[in-house]
């Protein structure tokens, strides 16, 4: 006999999480089947997903750059959350024009095409400046679902803690190899965690009143990228071997990039504003909402301990 109180768990709108193997999609999708959400999980390679479809995600392969499989994808669809982005790691095919530009806007003329009720994109923190490429680009996609027909909500959180910390400064210097500086990487910065961000997504995926609405999210944690080294350097204890690539050199190397590899580029573009405007504003806080309350020591420290459980394992 089937059990009511058990479909009821399951019960509810349909998910498409877009990049749901990476730092965000994952976290959202984790919380939604958590609360007995329905979630589509989809990711360019699907062999990604298979922690999250033992917990009962329906994993799709979607390729942004590949029309022909977003029908698919969204057959059935109630809410779409685009955490997907091609920032991190700098990729020459994946870069941010490609998927957080014209495969997002794609996707979205499909969504609406397909009657989906909402689209939750995460865009970047500030992108009206559109001081960067990645901002330019994201702000241009926002533009293109305001006007899509379909109803959005539209996130901007600062630097992920697992992306900008974790990724680009921890995973060289646990691996011994030269951690890539940007200028002195004095400037304070603000830093979210994707845990918190996933948190409001799955909150104003499900709240009527987020609807067309464009929201600033911070982290707790005003930090430059030299404090966030020395906490993974405590962490591990170990000594990174500082790559630092001086103004003049950043600059020289986003020029050659553009046309070489787009990803690095975007990447380098963001570190020469940041290096430009002095890191965050102090008062940014006071301009956006601070969600969560995860500090980039707690992040870096379970990573730390996830790291050294791994080695020893092997």
């Amino acid at each position: 006999m089937d059990d009511p109180a058990s479909e009821a768990k399951t019960s509810g709108p349909l998910h498409l999480v877009v990049g749901a193997s990476g730092a965000l999609g994952s976290r959202v999708t984790h919380r939604l089947l958590a609360g007995g959400g329905r979630v589509r999980a989809a990711s360019r390679d699907p062999a990604r997903l298979a922690a999250l479809t033992a917990l009962g995600a329906e994993p799709v392969r979607l390729e942004l750059l590949e029309p022909s499989g977003l029908a698919p994808a969204l057959e059935g669809v109630d809410v779409v959350v685009l955490a997907s982005h091609g920032l991190v790691p700098p990729s020459r095919r994946n870069t941010p024009a490609a998927v957080d530009g014209e495969g997002a806007r794609r996707l979205i003329d499909a969504a609406a095409a397909a009657g989906v009720r909402r689209v939750v994109f995460v865009s970047v923190a500030d992108a009206d400046r559109e001081a960067t490429v990645f901002a330019r680009v994201k702000r241009a996609t926002e533009r293109h679902l305001e006007r899509a027909g379909v109803p959005w909500t539209v996130l901007r959180p600062s630097i992920f803690i697992e992306n900008h910390a974790l990724a680009l400064l921890g995973e060289p210097l646990r691996a011994g190899k030269p951690v890539p500086f940007f200028g002195s990487g004095s400037e304070p910065l603000n830093w979210i965690s994707a845990d918190d961000v996933a948190s409001e997504v799955v909150r104003v995926a499900q709240d009527p009143e987020a609807e067309g609405s464009v929201r600033e999210l911070r982290g707790v944690d005003r930090l430059s990228r030299r404090d966030a080294l020395a906490l993974l350097e405590r962490a591990l204890g170990r000594t990174a071997r500082r790559q630092h690539l001086p103004v003049p050199v950043l600059r020289a190397a986003r020029a050659v990039s553009a046309a070489l590899h787009p990803g690095v580029h975007a990447l380098l573009d963001l570190a020469l504003d940041e290096i430009a405007r002095g890191g965050d504003p102090a008062d940014e806080a006071e301009r956006a909402d601070v969600v969560g309350a995860t500090r980039v020591a707690d992040v870096v420290a379970a990573w730390a301990r996830h790291a050294a459980s791994g080695a020893a394992a092997a």
